[in-house]
């Protein structure tokens, strides 16, 4: 850091900076915060208007970004294109896939009935001393 400075004050880069616009706080002056921490390029979200009047009733359904052509917020699909039963067998049909891929995962994978792996004793399986 010290190297830093010593670079800046070699250069008069301090001089220039102490005469920059900025506020008096404690005896030291500051440069604007827009300056140091955005480059200098403003606020993130430009401002907007306070508003005076109600607003519309449902002007939460509409997405208005400021262009010329504010668009509906929830997406319409014409009825041509998928039919509300057409889109029910569509949603059941993918659901009873995934379910038959979990009812096979579930009757094929046997470490999930037994969490412990088999054990293999000496002696036969110790068959004399278990009494088997």
């Amino acid at each position: 850091m010290s190297g830093v400075l010593k670079v800046v004050r070699a250069t008069g880069l301090l001089r220039a900076v102490s005469h920059a616009p900025g506020t008096q706080v404690g005896g030291i002056r500051n440069l604007h915060v827009t300056a140091a921490s955005r480059a200098g390029m403003g606020t993130p979200v430009p401002a907007h208007e306070v508003p005076t009047a109600e607003l519309p009733e449902e002007s939460e359904l509409t997405w208005d970004c400021g262009d010329a052509y504010p668009e509906p917020a929830l997406d319409v699909v014409p009825p041509h294109i998928v039919k509300p039963a057409e889109a029910a067998a569509y949603l059941f049909g993918g659901l009873g896939v995934f379910y038959s891929i979990y009812s096979l995962a579930k009757v094929v994978d046997k470490p999930s009935t037994q969490p412990f792996a088999d054990k293999q004793f000496p002696f036969d399986n110790l068959k004399t001393e278990l009494g088997k």
